[in-house]
């Protein structure tokens, strides 16, 4: 029997991808494959600069993200701009690539204890672009191939980033 707080990981919500030139990388995107339209945004969001953690950390850094449409799941681009993030880190081991895929709970703290008691650490938390909600990043890329980011969504929202155009289905 599967835990009841495993049920959230089996909808993924984001596929997170670090790059190191976002406006390159969007324009490729929308010339070769039609994905877009993007929305760009700098985090942390303003007012929340003291709100992020790295290794349990509080850190200072700038990211530029761009947010697409993929139909059931969104698309997500980062690129680090300064400071020290497990992004930047990536970006310099690993080179551009797929970083993460993201899962929304409602509850971190209890999803976090979850993963804790099964010795799987967070490298990266904080407060997310939409007021009221809270991300955090899990260091799973040696027992699955990439980052786990869970996504506690702000009271009554979908947990989709906010200003994505969404496409018709047909």
């Amino acid at each position: 029997m599967q835990h009841p707080l495993t049920r959230p990981f089996r909808t993924a919500i984001q596929i997170g991808v670090v790059v190191r030139d976002i406006e390159r990388s969007m324009a490729m995107l929308t010339e070769v494959f039609g994905i877009g339209p993007f929305r760009v945004v700098d985090c942390p969001a303003e007012g929340r600069e003291g709100q992020q953690f790295c290794m349990g950390k509080p850190v200072r850094y700038r990211t530029r993200q761009a947010f697409a449409d993929l139909g059931t799941v969104e698309l997500e681009l980062i690129e680090p701009v300064e400071g020290p993030t497990i992004w930047a880190d990536f970006l310099a081991t690993r080179g551009p690539g797929i970083h993460h895929v993201r899962f929304n709970v409602p509850d971190e703290r209890e999803v976090s204890d979850y993963l804790a008691a099964k010795g799987i650490s967070k490298t990266q938390e904080g407060a997310g672009i939409r007021e009221g909600s809270y991300w955090a990043n899990y260091a799973t890329e040696d027992i699955v191939g990439f980052v786990i980011e869970i996504l506690q969504p702000a009271p009554g929202s979908d947990g989709l980033t906010p200003g994505v155009e969404r496409q018709a289905r047909s």
